[in-house]
């Protein structure tokens, strides 16, 4: 009798083990995942938030959070974000919060990495590999620079071996390369609100299907802010990551999760 237990006892443990590791693989991304509810009514693009879902945020306020440049941070106050994501079957919605002092640096010529700009990170393959160490096709690196002016933009292929035909656009950072691309801003005590809408099609191309979100699906998903306090050539950029690793550009296991829901 003392055996049978014994043996039931281990057997209920590796069964325990081989959950757990089952659930280990399937969440390699990291776990600031958010949710993306659909749009249900209309957004109006013109920087106020109101008629967002603000619920699921993407959040960058810590020092263990500053990825590069740690000395020209102070605080929240210098630079903080919280980043939003609603869709449609045909658009990207995407919206933040953003705490910062001086606001809307940027220099003509200066690169995204180098301004006031958003960098978004994100795969088009719902069933890519969690556990990928290296860009596929299907993962994207687009920049959004913010300057209340030009609003510049990019998508960044470099660090992806076999890009499908998917090129670099707009990474010198003097272009809007977004087709559909449309924006705005509103400031705020302390900051701004920003808020754009991204048709899925520029994240695609004849050799790389265009996203088609649904109810319950989950990408790869993570955001930074760049943070320029003097439009001077050389002066150092602070960079936060909600992930705290500038290693996303190089390792996607390293990004959070958006989940589309409807509510």
């Amino acid at each position: 009798m003392r055996h049978g237990m014994v043996r039931k006892f281990w057997m209920v443990m590796l069964a325990v083990v081989m959950s757990l590791s089952l659930c280990s693989s399937a969440m390699a991304y990291g776990s600031h995942g958010i949710e993306a509810a659909k749009v249900t009514g209309e957004i109006t693009i013109d920087g106020d938030l109101s008629d967002w879902d603000t619920s699921s945020p993407m959040t960058a306020n810590t020092m263990e959070q500053v990825v590069r440049d740690p000395g020209q941070w102070t605080d929240d106050k210098d630079c903080a974000f919280d980043v939003y994501v609603m869709w449609t079957e045909e658009n990207l919605y995407l919206a933040a919060k953003v705490m910062d002092d001086t606001p809307f640096m940027y220099r003509e010529g200066f690169p995204p990495d180098m301004a006031d700009s958003l960098v978004v990170f994100l795969s088009t393959d719902p069933n890519a590999d969690p556990d990928r160490t290296e860009y596929t096709a299907t993962d994207f690196r687009y920049t959004q620079i913010i300057d209340d002016y030009d609003y510049c933009n990019g998508i960044d292929r470099e660090m992806i071996a076999d890009n499908a035909g998917f090129e670099s656009m707009g990474e010198d950072g003097d272009e809007q390369v977004l087709e559909g691309f449309e924006c705005a801003i509103q400031e705020i005590e302390g900051g701004y609100t920003f808020e754009c809408v991204i048709p899925w099609s520029n994240f695609s191309n004849e050799n790389i299907p265009q996203l088609k979100p649904e109810n319950g699906m989950t990408i790869g998903f993570e955001v930074g802010m760049f943070d320029l306090d003097f439009p001077c050539p050389g002066v150092a950029t602070v960079r936060m990551q909600a992930s705290g690793s500038e290693e996303v550009d190089a390792n996607p296991s390293l990004w959070g999760t958006l989940t589309f829901v409807e509510k």
